[in-house]
């Protein structure tokens, strides 16, 4: 659920079971359908913690590139601006698969371009039981980041759940990408607890306004 500017957002630890990690991506911004959007990712540094919140770097890796950014912003500034830029490619890709047609060739070459040629940055280490996305190198190049997430995108994409993501039908503009596991394949909002009660309750005092007397 896209929270509303103010409110308290939801922890990681609420994130609902199995989402990608394409999927958590793109619902960096909240409020998509409507104006303005809410950008959770507005700089370098608050993109450098969604990647430690979301596995692909440690506390020690993530300081050893923000020092760097602060010696040459104009990388920091390029990096925000790529993954951006996959961002949006990998939602408008998700979007004209939802409207049943082809993503367009210009947003899959956004995403092409982070699958092409070998990620020496990144590799997949053990961790708590099982294996999670790990920096190989002190230097490794901060692009090789984006690399888990185009690979998530591309297996989302050419998966069997293709054509179970949807988009939140909330009033209210949220937006947010969900992958419908329903056994009806009729989920409409991205969380029953937030957006699917609102509508609820929406509808309720509808029918409250229209009852006789």
């Amino acid at each position: 659920m896209a929270v509303e500017s103010g409110s308290p957002e939801r922890s990681a630890g609420e994130r609902a079971a199995g989402e990608e990690l394409c999927i958590r991506f793109v619902n960096t911004v909240a409020w998509r359908l409507r104006q303005p959007r809410e950008e959770r990712l507005p700089t370098p540094e608050a993109l450098l913690r969604w990647f430690g919140a979301n596995g692909l770097a440690d506390d020690g890796h993530l300081a050893r590139i923000a020092a760097s950014w602060a010696k040459q912003p104009d990388r920091a500034a390029a990096l925000h601006a790529g993954a951006l830029a996959l961002r949006e490619a990998i939602y408008a890709a998700f979007r004209a698969l939802i409207a049943g047609a082809a993503p367009a060739p210009r947003d899959l070459a956004v995403l092409n371009a982070r699958l092409a040629g070998p990620a020496p940055g990144v590799e997949i280490a053990p961790k708590a039981g099982g294996v999670a996305w790990r920096p190989s190198a002190a230097g490794a190049d901060p692009l090789d980041l984006l690399r888990p997430i185009a690979l998530s995108a591309a297996a989302l994409l050419t998966g069997p759940r293709a054509r179970q993501v949807r988009q939140c039908q909330d009033e209210r503009g949220c937006g947010w990408l969900f992958i419908d596991e329903s056994r009806a394949q009729n989920r409409r909002w991205c969380s029953m607890g937030d957006c699917g009660n609102r509508a609820k309750a929406s509808r309720h005092r509808a029918r409250l306004k229209r009852a006789p007397g």
